[in-house]
Formats: structure tokens, sequence, C-alpha cells
């Protein structure tokens, strides 16, 4: 069995076990809170609004397990699709489009680095989300559902309602925009 396979396998009899036991759904949450709450982090950039937005999500998926269909979407794509669906509500209700601030950089680096560790950490994230502030809002979405929360094309063309091609083509030039942006800043991409 793929790793693929198992965790459809695990996220199906997980979901059918929430609608009556709550530790089954401990463990859903604890299995994608870790990537829903980092896609939030790095769209709105700010630990209060992430943490609002991640219980939202967590909140619509209780309300709605029961009305989970398999045959329409694995829960991957079906809880990132309400994560995405709560994020566009975000950005609608604030009328404002941000990434990551600069001022997030240190609650963002790894808590297991050591102070200088983290120090260049930081500062190469600070490049890194200037950088990302560059890209249109469709490419940063599209980047942020393919990096941080680790989707495939074909779950993210699903979330999103573009084709998969499509997909695919605007990550492929957002991370070309990236690298030139971050190559003219003296950054080594090959790191």
């Amino acid at each position: 069995m793929s790793p693929t396979q198992k965790t459809k396998s695990r996220d199906r009899d997980l979901v059918a076990r929430c609608v009556h036991d709550p530790v089954a759904f401990a463990e859903l949450y604890d299995h994608y809170f870790p990537y829903i709450y980092k896609y939030f982090l790095y769209r709105v950039g700010n630990t209060h609004e992430t943490e609002d937005l991640t219980s939202r999500v967590f909140e619509r998926v209780v309300a709605k397990i029961r009305g989970y269909r398999e045959d329409k979407a694995p829960f991957k794509n079906w809880i990132f699709s309400i994560a995405h669906n709560t994020l566009v509500d975000h950005i609608r209700l604030k009328k404002r489009n941000k990434c990551v601030p600069v001022e997030m950089m240190g609650q963002i680096a790894c808590a297991g680095d050591s102070l200088a560790d983290a120090m260049i950490r930081g500062e190469e994230l600070v490049i890194l989300l200037n950088a990302i502030k560059n890209l249109s809002e469709r490419e940063r979405e599209l980047i942020s559902l393919k990096f941080a929360t680790g989707l495939t094309n074909v779950a993210i063309s699903e979330i999103t309602g573009l084709t998969k091609s499509n997909v695919a083509t605007i990550i492929y030039r957002a991370v070309k925009k990236l690298r030139s942006e971050l190559d003219a800043l003296g950054w080594d991409s090959n790191d």
C-alpha cells in the first residue's frame, strides 16, 4: 500500500469514527493542525489571525464532518477546501491582502535552532518573504498551498477550480520569479 493510500485509509477510518468518537477527531486534528496553521501563517502573517482562522476551520470540520463524502474528494482536499474558503472569506472581510510581515520572522524560525542559526534563518526568511510579497495574489495562494501544506497540483486544482496544468504553470512561473529576484539579492537558490 502506498503512503497516499495509507493516508486515505487512515483518514477514512478516522472520519467514520469521528461522528461518535472524540478521540478519532483528536487524531485528525493533531495530524492536520500543523498544515492548516502553516498555510494560514504564510498567508496572513499574524499568529492571532492564524490561530483564529485555524480554529474556524476545525469548527467547520466538526459541524460538517457528517456530510463529508469520500466519493466527492479525499479528506485532505476537503479540509483544505474549507481552509481555502475560510481564507477567502477572511480576505474579503478585511479587504486587504498581506503576506507574512518581517516582524513574524522570529515566530516562524525553528524552535530547535541555535541563536546563530535562528538569526541566519530569520534573515533568510525576511528576504524570502519580501520576495514573496512581489508575487500576485494568485501566485501567493498557489505557492502557499503547494509549499506550506504540501498539497499536490491535482489537489490544488480541485480546491481552487483551476486546471491542473494551469496550477503547474502558475507555480512554475512564480518559483522562477522568486528565484530570479532572490538571485538578484545575492541569495544562493541552490541551498
